[in-house]
């Protein structure tokens, strides 16, 4: 069985300069994961390499760490982060960067766990009802999530409202399958059809439900 790794702080404003370096990330960040970081993303990898399971997902190695990211993430969107979450993809690392933004809006922005780049920034929603969101949606939670299940069954523990850059509406539900994985599923909120679906690795900080 593959087995997540969660780790919990509080929200906390990470350093926004471009060429900030471990030192000064860790500096700004809670005394509880200072230092604390790259012990955590060893143990999860060994966790992970060492589950039975046949379908678990390949590793792919963290060659940028968060210490390089937020500050690439926090130039673009000033604010809070809320959450970390490494994902493979394609099969190269993405840190997922949840942050509480300085303009009012909840971002979610993927950074290359591989260049350290930013390759995707979306737009997070409250609820489903939230304006921006609830306009462009055509097909309902309930029938997004069976869509979800359908191909991952398991237990909904969270669902996000986001719009993608291209402005597609979706729905991204954080599902504990039946195996006992952690898997990320993004639904079309406009066709229905499920886009992708990508194993969590490692999860630093919880959102508020």
């Amino acid at each position: 069985m593959v087995s997540m790794l969660r780790l919990a702080f509080q929200p906390h404003p990470f350093p926004a300069s471009e060429g900030s370096t471990m030192t000064p990330y860790r500096t700004s960040c809670p005394q509880a994961l200072r230092g604390a970081l790259p012990v955590a993303i060893a143990a999860s990898v060994l966790t992970l390499w060492s589950a039975a399971a046949v379908a678990a997902p390949k590793i792919p190695k963290v060659s940028v760490g968060i210490e390089q990211c937020i500050p690439k993430v926090l130039a673009k969107h000033p604010g809070t982060v809320l959450q970390v979450v490494l994902k493979p993809e394609d099969g190269k690392p993405v840190w997922e960067i949840e942050v509480d933004g300085k303009d009012g809006k909840l971002w979610d922005v993927e950074c290359s766990g591989a260049t350290g780049k930013i390759v995707e920034s979306e737009q997070r929603f409250k609820s489903a009802d939230e304006p921006g969101f609830k306009e462009k949606v055509k097909v309902s939670e309930p029938d997004a999530t069976k869509t979800a299940l359908a191909k991952h069954p398991g237990k909904v523990e969270r669902v996000e409202y986001e719009v993608e850059a291209d402005g597609t509406p979706v729905y991204e539900f954080d599902i504990e399958q039946d195996n006992g994985e952690d898997v990320r599923v993004e639904v079309d909120a406009v066709t229905g059809k499920l886009r992708e679906a990508h194993p969590e690795l490692l999860e630093i900080g919880r959102l508020p439900k």
